[in-house]
């Protein structure tokens, strides 16, 4: 029996032993017990005497710095830095890391204003819902905690006025970059985002997404509908996909395909400095005939094919510099002169967006900008006032199809705008039945029946977050 007792107590001993975690090195945590854990931190650090309350510092690793060497950068004693990012070695390889690298230190500073501040937390993201945190207990130890955040799928409504720009109000809202450049893309045929768009002109937005428990977007799904309210009208496209069709379209409200024979600016965030007619031209001196509209924009600006066609010129073309030019059918071709480099070659087939080339000031040229003409039966015409082909409109069973889906789409959108703080508090998702397919059906909601296209294998429903300007951001 004795024996016995003494084997028990070894083996429970060494399987202890086993299971403890690392020195400093904590058990994932959720997003709740993280918050806990670092308020407690910062309550602990504010007791001290002779430090202030500890603040928040973003930190961006600089190129040829080391982590401990950023954080020293903050007015942290080297050797609490180097400790540091030691623990934080354990869980995360500092030896491959590229300069750009954010983390966010929670410092205390001396009151005296003298002497070096107190490190009391630091949290690197290691990926798009995972990240570690470092904190200081009242000891002064530093532990190392993994945080990952669950992820699910959600369709957003987000309604909001430009402030400044489209891309920031629309980032605030949970829009990635890509997203907000699909909608400045559709809506290139109808508006110049360089002077039709003011602030406090207003957008909405119907997209999928994946987003973190704590709000942060990690990946933007299929753009469902894009609105802007502008230059006193409002332009309104929906997403659909014909019978038969391949890919997404975007059409308006009567079905009409927004995708038009040509852009009206095939480049985004560029001025017109010049445009089409006679002109005294800065170089030659003398009044002469401007077969094109010039937008100013910087080296290096992308450039876009203004419609489908195939390249018939990609070459250096005297006073033009470096020029592109485009056939679309027989009627209608485009020029692009100036250019810093050409990236299609002749006889290649390109798609309407596509990038072509990169604004430059190569030939005879002031400044860095586009030169766009437009061609019609081989004679120039000006781009602004060119009578293009009109686009295609659907009709019979696909006519009807995109009535049922525009209307679920509005409804979505109803309901956003009239949720007191412009967020619907449920767990389960929305979607919309129309009982009755004609036009004046009214839809109801109902439980989630519509698969996201963004969602993985996972089983779990689509959670709606219809947010507005008046919700949280």
């Amino acid at each position: 029996m004795v024996f016995a007792l003494a084997t028990a107590l070894t083996v429970g001993t060494l399987l202890w032993k086993m299971v403890q975690p690392m020195q400093g090195m904590g058990a994932p945590m959720d997003p709740a017990a993280a918050m806990a854990l670092e308020t407690q931190a910062y309550a602990e650090a504010a007791a001290r005497p002779g430090y202030s309350q500890p603040i928040d510092m973003p930190i961006s690793l600089r190129a040829g710095e080391t982590l401990d060497q950023a954080v020293t950068r903050m007015g942290v004693k080297p050797d609490e830095a180097k400790a540091a990012i030691k623990l934080l070695s354990h869980s995360f390889n500092i030896t491959n890391i590229k300069a750009g690298l954010s983390l966010e230190a929670a410092i205390a500073k001396p009151i005296s204003g003298e002497g070096d501040a107190q490190l009391l937390g630091l949290t690197v993201r290691t990926g798009p819902a995972k990240q570690l945190t470092l904190t200081k207990d009242r000891d002064g130890v530093m532990r190392l905690r993994a945080l990952e955040e669950s992820v699910r799928d959600e369709r957003r409504v987000a309604i909001g006025t430009i402030d400044g720009s489209l891309f920031t109000s629309a980032a605030a809202l949970g829009a990635t970059p890509t997203l907000t450049a699909q909608v400045v893309k559709l809506f290139a045929h109808k508006l110049d985002f360089e002077r039709d768009i003011q602030s406090g002109d207003t957008f909405k937005m119907v997209f999928d997404r994946k987003v973190t428990e704590s709000g942060r977007t990690v990946e933007a799904g299929n753009l469902l509908y894009a609105e802007i309210e502008a230059k006193g009208g409002v332009d309104r496209f929906y997403s659909f996909t014909p019978n038969g069709g391949r890919s997404i379209e975007y059409y308006d409200e009567t079905g009409k395909n927004i995708k038009g024979f040509l852009l009206a600016t095939p480049i985004y965030g560029a001025r017109t400095s010049s445009g089409f007619g006679m002109r005294f031209h800065p170089i030659v001196g003398f009044m002469k005939m401007h077969t094109g509209i010039d937008f100013a924009a910087p080296t290096g600006t992308p450039i876009q094919a203004a419609g489908d066609g195939v390249v018939m010129d990609a070459k250096w073309w005297g006073g033009y510099g470096r020029w592109v030019r485009i056939a679309h059918n027989k009627e209608w071709e485009t020029g692009y002169g100036h250019m810093s480099s050409i990236a299609v070659r002749p006889g290649q087939r390109v798609t309407q967006g596509q990038i072509i080339g990169y604004v430059g000031t190569t030939g005879r040229s002031t400044g860095p900008h586009l030169h766009f003409e437009v061609w019609k039966d081989h004679h120039p015409i000006d781009p602004k006032g060119a009578k293009v082909p009109q686009s295609s409109m659907l009709a019979g069973n696909d006519l009807n199809a995109f009535r049922a889906r525009k209307r679920e789409i509005n409804s979505m959108i109803a309901l956003a705008e009239v949720s007191p703080n412009g967020t619907i508090q449920k767990n389960d998702a929305l979607a919309y039945r129309v009982d009755n397919e004609n036009q004046t059906a009214r839809p109801q909601a109902l439980a989630q029946t519509e698969v996201s296209p963004v969602r993985s294998n996972s089983a779990r429903p689509l959670r709606s977050a219809l947010t507005t300007t008046r919700g949280t951001r």
